[in-house]
């Protein structure tokens, strides 16, 4: 064959590809070859990194400042807690995610026969113990309405900004509902004046988890 029929019969074959080219598909897949176009890749949404502001509430009632009575024994407490805030599963393991995994709490103890109340925030941990049982431990700021004067049936706080310590064990119900029995204290720690006798309450408080 000359080279000028060669070209010609090369020029056929390839006009005839083109033209029967979906024919030509459907054979193939038929002979189970795959010849439709790959889909396009489906981009899954990343891990959520936002906190939700409204985790948990808290009603409780406590003895109010068991060690320097004011006269009124009885606080009510009501705390909202965030969701955790930080990073538990890249951090510490197993035993110590919690201490980079708090939660912020704000709240206030009213005392409920008109002495010295506080309005409260901070950072609240919670260290697992037991299936169920919890120890849990909140560091913060607390603002009091102490008299900030010596009067016979209250306490002087000394100032009107303190710090806010609280730790006590507690047992989760179920993904809802805990209970937790703990102490709390404020007080300036000294930094306003050379006395701190700061304010200490005792009783538990029950939280429900949306």
């Amino acid at each position: 064959m000359g080279a000028g029929r060669r070209a010609v019969v090369l020029s056929g074959l390839l006009w005839a590809a083109l033209s029967g080219g979906p024919a030509g598909a459907a054979d193939m897949s038929s002979l189970g070859i795959e010849t439709a176009p790959m889909p396009a890749p489906v981009i899954e949404p990343g891990p959520t990194t936002y906190i939700n502001f409204l985790d948990e509430v808290r009603v409780g009632a406590y003895a109010h400042n068991w060690i320097h009575d004011e006269g009124s024994p009885v606080d009510v407490s009501g705390e909202i807690l965030t969701s955790p805030i930080g990073y538990s599963n890249n951090f510490g393991g197993q035993w110590f995610s919690w201490l980079f995994d708090p939660r912020i709490n704000i709240g206030a103890m009213i005392n409920t026969g008109g002495k010295t109340s506080y309005g409260f925030t901070g950072l609240t941990w919670r260290f697992p113990i037991y299936k169920g049982f919890f120890f849990e431990g909140e560091l913060g700021g607390a603002v009091n309405t102490s008299p900030l004067r010596d009067e016979g049936d209250r306490v002087n706080t000394g100032c009107r900004f303190d710090f806010r310590e609280s730790g006590g064990f507690g047992y989760q119900f179920n993904e809802h509902w805990d209970l937790i029995a703990n102490i709390e204290h404020i007080s300036h720690a000294t930094f306003c004046t050379h006395i701190n006798p700061g304010l200490t309450q005792v009783g538990a408080r029950i939280g429900y988890k949306f």
